[in-house]
């Protein structure tokens, strides 16, 4: 058994390879980790270690690490998360709606009164 690209002349690969080129050079731009990086809004050694660890959408010609921007998109989704807020903010906001108000504003020099020290 052998495969189609046995049977092929060498004019139909070379059709082939133009076409391939041609789809490429029309296609999405390639981002170096870097851009990439500056892009999502993140460090440039977190998304790679993401592309080489963790499984984040990528490409890679050769030795090069590239990011299209679907990639990019896609990495920001997998990483969106709600906002909750802490419970510093909670412990605040509670705070702040128990305080009563005495309505006088701030403070100024002239009308602080200082307590004599016994």
């Amino acid at each position: 058994m052998t495969s189609p690209e046995a049977n092929r002349t060498g004019a139909e690969r070379k059709a082939i390879i133009e076409a391939a080129i041609q789809a490429l050079e029309q296609g999405e731009v390639m981002l170096t980790p870097r851009e990439a990086a500056r892009a999502i809004g993140c460090g440039e050694r977190w998304l790679r270690d993401g592309a080489n660890h963790r499984g984040f959408p990528h490409h890679r010609f050769g030795k090069f690490l590239r990011f299209s921007l679907q990639d990019c998109r896609e990495i920001r989704e997998i990483h969106r998360a709600m906002a909750r807020p802490s419970a510093l903010a909670k412990a605040r906001r509670r705070k702040a709606t128990t305080r009563k108000s005495t309505g006088s504003g701030p403070a100024t020099p002239a009308s602080v009164r200082l307590k004599p020290v016994a």
